[in-house]
């Protein structure tokens, strides 16, 4: 009300911009709390509707722009007086409420703190029998995990709920039992693999006291060995094909420089004069191991060669 006040406006007479009769609040009480706030809210709509509706179909030109500003503030100075009503009738019911919500969480406060005192006595009761049975649980565990401890520690068969009142301590010595006796068994299975894997396969089992893991894990090393030697062995013919290959084309490139060679029989029935030597130079693109299986097969051939000579 202080921005209508410093406008020139009462209460009142902000209200009677829109509406002659005034804003009215009849509180309703329902065994001492307010139910709801009944006010003159149809005579009100029905009476600021009329009203408005002659602005809602205003059209303003620019010699009567001055007027249309006049009529806005108006129209913002009565939602404005509306607003400030609200906000003074939901201060006036909460007020109540906030004064019972401090009151309510003082009483609180009150008797949690006596909730505390005990609770914190409750708890290390609870406790105290959860260690209790722990060391019965341990007690038990160690009279019978004979000579597995290293591979079945305390730790990976106590587990958090065996210490709760609600388990019973021969569900809990059944389930100890067997899990030995399952840690057992894998164990000797395992001891009997005659395989490169038995170690992984063991890792695997400790891990998860799972003898169908350890042995899913035996057939995923298996496979993957396979796939590697598979995987050798064609690498190997592929390397064997290469070299016959380019062994092939080095003697091709040799014999393009020599003449065909007469038959020994030929040779025997009629003397032939010695062939002249020719000499060819050429450029070859060879590997180093070509280079060794070419300088060998010009050996066995009894072919000279040697360096180009410069020009």
């Amino acid at each position: 009300m202080e921005d209508l006040e410093a406008a020139g406006y009462s209460e009142t007479q902000a209200f009677s911009l829109l509406y002659s009769g005034g804003l009215k609040i009849y509180s309703t009480q329902d065994n001492g709390f307010a139910q709801v706030v009944k006010w003159n809210f149809q005579e009100l709509k029905a009476e600021i509707s009329e009203t408005v509706r002659v602005y809602e179909m205003a059209v303003y030109t620019d010699d009567t722009i001055k007027q249309a500003r006049a009529d806005r503030a108006k129209l913002r100075k009565f939602t404005e007086a509306l607003e400030d009503k609200r906000k003074e009738i939901r201060k006036k019911y909460l007020e109540p409420y906030e004064q019972f919500d401090r009151e309510e969480k003082e009483l609180v406060a009150i008797v949690q703190a006596a909730i505390d005192n005990i609770d914190s006595q409750v708890k290390a009761y609870e406790e105290r029998l959860r260690k209790e049975k722990t060391d019965k649980i341990r007690e038990f565990y160690e009279d019978n995990i004979h000579d597995i401890g290293e591979y079945l520690p305390f730790e990976r068969v106590m587990r958090p709920e065996y210490a709760n009142a609600s388990v019973t301590m021969k569900a809990v010595k059944t389930e100890i039992l067997a899990m030995i006796q399952r840690v057992d068994e894998g164990l000797a299975v395992l001891n009997e693999v005659d395989s490169p894997y038995a170690a992984d396969m063991k890792a695997v089992f400790l891990k998860t006291y799972d003898i169908g893991a350890a042995l899913a894990e035996q057939n995923r090393l298996e496979a993957a060995e396979r796939k590697r030697q598979e995987y050798e062995a064609e690498r190997a013919r592929q390397k064997a094909e290469r070299e016959a290959r380019e062994k092939k084309e080095t003697e091709q490139i040799i014999r393009a420089g020599q003449k065909a060679e007469t038959s020994p029989t030929a040779a025997a029935e009629e003397p032939q004069p010695e062939e002249p030597v020719t000499a060819i130079d050429m450029r070859v693109y060879v590997t180093r191991a070509q280079m060794v299986q070419l300088k060998q097969f010009l050996k066995d051939n009894g072919i000279q060669f040697g360096p180009v000579p410069q020009q």
